[in-house]
Order: C-alpha cells, then structure tokens, then sequence
C-alpha cells in the first residue's frame, strides 16, 4: 500500500476530485449559461475536464490499494459500493471529455464567424452582402451546440450526484467505524 508520511494515500488522493468535481461542475454551468463569460472560463473548464478524470483514477486507484491492504480475503459490501461510486464518477467524467471539448470547439467556431461578419464591409461591388459575411453552418452548428449542451448538462449533474454518492458511502465507513475492522 502506498503511503504518504505513514498515511495511506487514499484519504489525501480523495480531496483532488472532492474539490475538482465541484469545481468543474460550476465552471461548466456558468460555461453553458452565461455566453458572455465563455472566453474567461472556457480555460479552465476545458483543464478541469482534464484533471477531474485523472484525480478520481488516483483516488480509486489508491482506494484499491488500501481496500486491499485492509480486507485481503474480499471486500465488504459498503467498500464494493464506494469503489462502484468512483469507478461511475471516473466513466462520466471521461464521458465528459469529448462532449465539452466538441461543444466549446463549436462555440468558438460561432463567435470567429460572428467576428467575421462584423468586420466584412457592408456590401460587395453592385451593393450585395459580401459572400464571406454570412454563416451558412449557423442553424446546424446551433442545433447540434443545443444537443452538446443538453448531454453535458446532464454529465455535469450526473458527475456531482456519483461525487456525492461516493463521498457519502465512504465518508459513512469511516465515521461509522465500518472501515479497518
């Protein structure tokens, strides 16, 4: 079993996703909510989305180890069910990934074809709108964004309900002395 300073890892690897998660949850909320602040967010959601999956691997991973080390002959229901909680958290943050990375991608598509409008002049040789200005991808990139939006709404509250789950069971073997006996 790994060990920090004589201490498992396992109850130091739990506070990485225990502050990550929420974090990436609030982020990508006021991401999908609140257009204007994309560009100052979109930075940090597009890390978290990143480092969220990876701390909640550490976390089980190092939880593996210490269930390992303390039930050598199998482990008890309530240590199964808090490692199922984990491993579930883990899959919907991965999930995650190519949702945001995908909506964000086509978030920044429509504001450069916005910004392009803006700057073309405002109308060609005999007075038409100049052929560049217009966004022919708009009405499918909205549809598909609204789509994206949807199914990463729903991860994000999915990610934060399995955080909390996996918090709760564990939390309850360690304060209700169901852990190390």
């Amino acid at each position: 079993m790994t060990t920090i300073l004589d201490l498992p890892v396992h109850p130091l690897a739990v506070h990485a996703p225990v502050v990550l998660v929420p974090l990436l949850v609030l982020f990508g909320l006021v991401y999908l909510f609140a257009p204007p602040l994309r560009r100052f967010v979109g930075w940090v959601v597009a890390l978290l989305t990143l480092v969220a999956p990876a701390a909640a691997f550490g976390s089980i991973w190092s939880g593996e180890q210490l269930a390992d080390h303390l039930y050598p002959d199998g482990w008890p229901e309530a240590v199964q069910a808090h490692h199922d909680h984990g491993f579930v958290l883990m899959w919907v943050l991965v999930g995650l990934i190519p949702v945001w990375w995908l909506f964000a991608g086509l978030d920044r598509g429509r504001r450069a074809a916005a910004a392009r409008k803006s700057e073309a002049p405002a109308g060609g040789e005999d007075g038409a709108a100049s052929s560049g200005a217009a966004d022919p991808a708009a009405r499918g990139r909205a549809v598909v964004m609204f789509v994206l939006g949807i199914v990463a709404l729903a991860l994000l509250g999915l990610a934060g309900w399995t955080l909390f789950q996996a918090g709760d069971t564990g939390a309850s073997m360690v304060w209700e002395g169901r852990i190390g006996s």
